[in-house]
């Protein structure tokens, strides 16, 4: 199963779709990339919105979409894309931020240096019985702190997503070897914004990954996903 965990194909909601027919734009091209299911993960930003406003806003989008959606369109699970904010660690109502039908929370970190604080409030969400975490996009943080810095994130009870887009560019694939080699890589995402924003499909990232890695991290990859699905326990999934 091809599941994208990562996407903003929600029409009007962020910076991603600014409408009904660019959303349906961005499913015919994951249709035609063979995906099964595409996460919708608005961002969230806690100093902007209330978690009550950003659900109605989240859902209200895609009810409009819905009337628009084919038969061949990748299904559709709501979830959001949260953005660090230390008072959301202790909120009580964090948990309905998580991926649809699941307890997985998609977590972007600051950019800036990963601290100290930053790390023990992660480690603080993660220790919550509700809420496993996803990071997403970890290989961009490299661009803020140091490959230490993000390690100690990431040795902790969390997975890491990475964009599709990473591994297509010979810029970035060197910084997303590694961060597979040492067990921080669970699943991918698009990423995807709009239909011209340059990013990549997952089968573009397949390709990369079946000549420059190994064939086998792509059943990961699924298994991962429908395991995620299935809202298993974060040690029962395998890094690539």
């Amino acid at each position: 199963m091809k599941i994208d965990f990562h996407s903003h194909i929600l029409p009007g909601i962020d910076d991603g779709s600014r409408s009904i027919e660019e959303s349906v734009k961005l499913l015919d091209m994951m249709a035609e990339d063979g995906v099964d299911i595409v996460c919708a993960t608005p961002h969230f930003y806690m100093h902007e919105v209330s978690i009550d406003k950003f659900i109605t806003r989240r859902n209200n989008a895609y009810e409009s979409l819905k009337p628009h959606l084919k038969p061949e369109h990748p299904k559709i699970l709501l979830g959001a894309e949260v953005l660090y904010n230390h008072a959301l660690v202790h909120s009580e109502e964090a948990s309905r931020l998580c991926l649809q039908g699941t307890d997985y929370l998609l977590w972007e970190m600051p950019y800036t240096q990963i601290t100290k604080d930053i790390i023990r409030d992660t480690e603080e969400l993660a220790g919550q019985s509700q809420i496993k975490v996803m990071v997403a996009h970890i290989e961009r943080y490299l661009n803020f702190t140091t490959y230490s810095e993000l390690s100690d994130l990431m040795a902790l009870d969390v997975i890491g997503q990475i964009n599709a887009v990473s591994l297509t560019r010979f810029s970035s694939r060197r910084k997303v070897k590694k961060l597979i080699e040492d067990g921080f890589v669970y699943v991918m995402g698009t990423d995807y914004h709009r239909p011209t924003s340059g990013h990549a499909l997952l089968g573009e990232a397949e390709d990369v990954l079946r000549k420059k890695f190994n064939e086998k991290m792509i059943d990961r990859i699924a298994h991962n996903g429908e395991k995620i699905l299935a809202n298993a326990d974060i040690n029962k999934l395998n890094a690539l």
